[in-house]
């Protein structure tokens, strides 16, 4: 993997006369944030064991999203690597994380290639690096339910 974010980084810097990098502005980072709580609630209704099964598919899908992106036969190299992690995401939260951090990677190569996730909206791969390790760090604690969280702390109390 180090070899091909290597390999990646090279053409970015290689290429990168013919592609702008937009910047990284509090208003991507923070819309980022809200989106990455908007997904985590809304994911949290989802009841188990339906929650890792559809963000295992999520996450299988967020390794084809840049399939013309620009790093041609690596996108799907990229995918693959993704698909796998989705499949052992069936079975443990830990791998649905790592998933998200390699794409997470992965929106940063972009971003700084000047190759957005969303063509209309050109920070869109800085916002998604920003949003995806949220995503991750929630799944390293096996996803569980915002609501569940709130009866709980009112039980202690």
């Amino acid at each position: 993997m180090f070899l091909i974010i290597f390999a990646l980084l090279t053409t970015i810097i290689m290429d990168n006369m013919h592609h702008t990098t937009p910047p990284a502005t509090l208003l991507a980072t923070l819309a980022a944030i809200l989106i990455a709580g908007a997904f985590i609630v809304i994911m949290s209704l989802v009841p188990e064991p339906r929650r890792q099964k559809l963000n295992a598919i999520i996450v299988a899908g967020a390794g084809s999203v840049y399939w013309s992106a620009g790093f041609g036969i690596w996108e799907f190299a990229f995918g693959g690597a993704m698909l796998v992690v989705a499949f052992n995401g069936l079975k443990h939260y830990y791998f649905i994380g790592i998933g998200w951090l390699l794409h997470t990677t992965w929106d940063i190569l972009h971003h700084l290639y000047g190759a957005p996730i969303v063509y209309l909206e050109p920070s869109s791969s800085y916002g998604c690096a920003v949003c995806d390790p949220i995503l991750a760090l929630w799944f390293f604690f096996k996803a569980p339910s915002v609501f569940h969280l709130s009866k709980r702390s009112k039980q202690l109390a």
